[in-house]
C-alpha cells in the first residue's frame, strides 16, 4: 500500500482544499508557501518551495490583473514546457543556471526566450517569499536561430497572386492585406463600424487570436501603438465599402463566407493559397509576409520611418528599424552621393 502526504486548507470562501504529495518534503514545502500570503517565509522553508507552488502564485495574479487571454496562452505554455522537467519535484534551492540552460535548449529562439521569460518571473516569486539563493536564470541563453528572410511582393507580384485565386472575396482578401498592412488577427476583428468611407480610414482597435480547438478571442491590440489609422487607396476602399453596406456597426466587417469570423486557417485552404504561392515562385509565402509587403510598398511610395511605424502600428521606431531598415537603403547611397556632391564642389572652390 503506498503512502502519500495530504495538505489541507480552508479558502477564502470557508470552502476546503487538499492536494496529495508523494513524500512529506513535498508536502511540507507546499504547506509553507500556502502559509505565506503577504510576509516572506523563513529562509528554512523558501528553500524547500517547489516550482509548481511558485507558478500557481504567479498565474492566480496574472489572471487577476486581467492579462490578455493570449498572453495567458503563452504564459502557460512556457511553464507546460518546464512543467515536463525534473525541476518541479526538486526544492529550488538544488534548481542551478546550468538545469535552466538544459530545459531552454530544448526549444527553439521563440518558444526558449518566453520559457527563459517565465523561469525568471519563477525566481522573482521565490525572492518575494524569502529565497536567498542564486539566481538560476543568471547567464542563461535562449538559443538564436538564424534570422528567417523576409519576403516582399512588389505590386504587380500582389496582382499575380490574387489573379491565381478563383474566388473573388479571395483575391480581395490578398489585396486588403497586402495594401493596408494589417495582421490577420486585427483583419479577423474589424468590425463595420471601424470604417470610415467619407474619410477612407480604418480605425484598428482590436485583434483576434486563434487557440487550439477552434476558439478565437477578441481583445485589445497587440500593444497600445497597434491601436491605430490606418490609410486606405481608393480602390481598396471601394472593397471596404461592398463590404460594410447595410451592415450593421457591430458585424465583423470581413467575415467568413458563413457571416462567422474571419480564419486565416480556413482562408488558406479554401483559396488555394499553396499552390497559388508556389506558382508565382515564391513557396515560403505566409499571410504575414503581406504586411511586410505592405511596409515595402509605403517606402516606395514615399513614406518615412516615422509615418511607416505609425501605419504599421509598432511598439516604437527601433522595432521599425530593426525590422525594415533595409528597405531605406537606397537613402544611405543618396547621403553617400549628397556628401560626394559637397566634396567635388568644394574642391572645385578652392582650386578656382
Amino acid at each position: 500500500m503506498s503512502t502519500y502526504y495530504e495538505v489541507r486548507w480552508v479558502n477564502r470562501d470557508k470552502s476546503t482544499s487538499s492536494r496529495s504529495f508523494p513524500t512529506r518534503r513535498e508536502a511540507a514545502a507546499y504547506a509553507a508557501g500556502l502559509e505565506s500570503t503577504n510576509g516572506k517565509l523563513p529562509k528554512s522553508s523558501a528553500r524547500q518551495l517547489l516550482l509548481p507552488r511558485l507558478w500557481e502564485r504567479i498565474y492566480e495574479r496574472r489572471v487577476n490583473a486581467n492579462t490578455k487571454p493570449a498572453t495567458l496562452r503563452v504564459v502557460r505554455q512556457a511553464w507546460q514546457r518546464i512543467e515536463k522537467s525534473d525541476l518541479v519535484k526538486r526544492p529550488i534551492l538544488r534548481i542551478a543556471a546550468e538545469d535552466v540552460q538544459h530545459v531552454i535548449n530544448q526549444h527553439g529562439e521563440f518558444a526558449g526566450k518566453k520559457t527563459l521569460q517565465v523561469f525568471g518571473e519563477l525566481f522573482k516569486e521565490a525572492v518575494a517569499l524569502g529565497f536567498d539563493g542564486e539566481d538560476w536564470t543568471s547567464g542563461v541563453r535562449a538559443r538564436v536561430q538564424p534570422p528567417r528572410n523576409r519576403l516582399f511582393l512588389s505590386v504587380a507580384e500582389v496582382e499575380q497572386l490574387a489573379e491565381k485565386m478563383t474566388v473573388e472575396r479571395h483575391q480581395e482578401t490578398v489585396k486588403l492585406l497586402a495594401f493596408t498592412g494589417l495582421r490577420v488577427g486585427e483583419l479577423a476583428a474589424l468590425q463595420v463600424g471601424d470604417w470610415s468611407s467619407a474619410t477612407r480610414r480604418l480605425y484598428v482597435q482590436r485583434n483576434a487570436s486563434f487557440a487550439g480547438g477552434g476558439k478565437v478571442e477578441i481583445h485589445t491590440t497587440k500593444t497600445k501603438k497597434s491601436e491605430r489609422v490606418i490609410p486606405v487607396a481608393p480602390s481598396i476602399a471601394a472593397m471596404l465599402d461592398k463590404a460594410a453596406a447595410n451592415r450593421d456597426p457591430g458585424d465583423f466587417l470581413w467575415p467568413s463566407p458563413q457571416g462567422q469570423i474571419w480564419r486565416p486557417g480556413n482562408f488558406r485552404r479554401r483559396s488555394g493559397w499553396r499552390d497559388a504561392v508556389t506558382a508565382i515562385g515564391y513557396p515560403k509565402l505566409r499571410l504575414h509576409d503581406l504586411r511586410h509587403t505592405f511596409a515595402s510598398i509605403s517606402r516606395q511610395a514615399g513614406a518615412d520611418l516615422p509615418t511607416l511605424s505609425r501605419v504599421m502600428g509598432h511598439s516604437s521606431i527601433k522595432v521599425t528599424i530593426d525590422v525594415y531598415s533595409h528597405v531605406y537603403d537606397d537613402e544611405l547611397e543618396s547621403l553617400a552621393a549628397g556628401l560626394e556632391r559637397q566634396f567635388e564642389q568644394k574642391m572645385g572652390e578652392n582650386r578656382s
